[in-house]
């Protein structure tokens, strides 16, 4: 179960030394790709690579993951289809038996709940008088699908900050969970359609909500579709070097600093952390408008994607971890709506919020 455990597994399975297995599906599909190991190998070896190599040999191998793919690829490919689909199927919740079966029991657990309309329902151009620059936003599906109001915080602080903003019509699925579930060929559809509607725009850059989804647009898609949408960016990256945060230049005069006591966490998202290199920018972003940023530990939080429905037990002991580090935080801020899902999920004690958030209140000057 470790990353040469598996670099090997795969490469004896890829020679034809072992055969599909559920002990090998574990070792396999066990992981949530963070991509830890492969920042940390000496030798460069993408361990992530190898194991989703691995993984696409495996998607057809057995009929239980034949259910599981065709499900998978219903959703992620018609996803405002599959929103309104599981709205029914929450609304209808007490009257039919569908929380007792997983993953659905999963959802039900994590307090899951579904807004009355998608980010991507609404307006699509948000203007304003003499703008300095276009800022495309790639919503990604759990802040598009679930938590409209973190997309609506960053739409609003750029307008603030004098940006207009543009949600194109024909934003996909990045991909990336179908890729985690080896369905290379689908993710690369996705890939395809993205770059489609992203390649027309005249913008200065795209900003996401979601870390997964700029590592994918941006370094996996080269791979899957010859190009990519490199000028992707999160939001920290995107404020740190608009603002001049962490580099010699001034503070971006919007950003309201305010004397806060609280004792705030940044839980760094793994594909923030080990694939767009970013740690210290949100980090500094949350200082300049006055918290008082504490140190802890750190680590993933155990997502995962399909990871979090299908290892529910090492998913919430990985969880575990994390709640015992941020104990003495009064608040946390992460950049990841999928770890915001995740944390809150067990979380019950202390605010846990997207960074687009608190920037959004500090430019307004709210909760001085």
């Amino acid at each position: 179960m470790s990353a040469r455990g598996r670099v090997v597994l795969t490469e004896k399975f890829r020679d034809g030394e072992l055969g599909p297995s559920k002990k090998l599906e574990d070792a396999l599909f066990g992981c949530v790709l963070c991509g830890a190991c492969n920042k940390l190998c000496p030798l460069g070896v993408s361990v992530t690579d190898a194991i989703c190599d691995a993984r696409e040999r495996l998607s057809s191998s057995n009929k239980k993951r034949r259910v599981l793919n065709f499900i998978a690829k219903a959703g992620f490919k018609r996803t405002p289809e599959t929103f309104k689909i599981l709205k029914f199927i929450e609304g209808m919740g007490e009257i039919l038996p569908i929380f007792k079966i997983k993953p659905f029991k999963t959802i039900r657990t994590m307090g899951l709940r579904f807004p009355d309309a998608a980010l991507r329902e609404g307006m699509s151009i948000f203007k304003v008088s003499r703008p300095k620059g276009r800022i495309a936003v790639f919503s990604g599906c759990t802040a598009n699908f679930l938590y409209p109001s973190m997309g609506m915080a960053l739409i609003e602080s750029l307008n603030m900050m004098n940006y207009e903003v543009v949600l194109p019509k024909g934003e996909v699925c990045c991909g990336a969970p179908l890729m985690g579930l080896g369905l290379k060929d689908d993710a690369a559809e996705m890939a395809e359609r993205n770059l489609a509607s992203f390649k027309k725009l005249n913008a200065e850059a795209v900003v996401s909500l979601c870390p997964t989804c700029v590592h994918f647009i941006k370094n996996e898609y080269k791979k899957l579709a010859r190009e990519s949408i490199d000028i992707a960016m999160e939001i920290s990256q995107f404020l740190s070097l608009e603002s001049g945060i962490g580099s010699s230049g001034p503070v971006n005069s919007k950003l309201k600093a305010k004397n806060s006591k609280l004792r705030v966490v940044y839980h760094d998202p793994c594909h923030s952390l080990y694939n767009l290199n970013v740690s210290s920018e949100p980090r500094e972003i949350l200082k300049s408008i006055g918290f008082n940023v504490v140190d802890s530990s750190g680590g993933c939080c155990g997502f995962g994607g399909s990871f979090r429905l299908l290892y529910q037990e090492l998913s919430e002991g990985i969880l575990g971890q994390r709640i015992q580090d941020y104990k003495g935080a009064d608040m946390i801020v992460t950049s990841c709506p999928n770890c915001i899902l995740q944390l809150r999920s067990k979380i019950k004690d202390k605010p846990v919020r997207h960074i687009a958030e608190v920037i959004k209140e500090s430019i307004k000057g709210e909760g001085r």
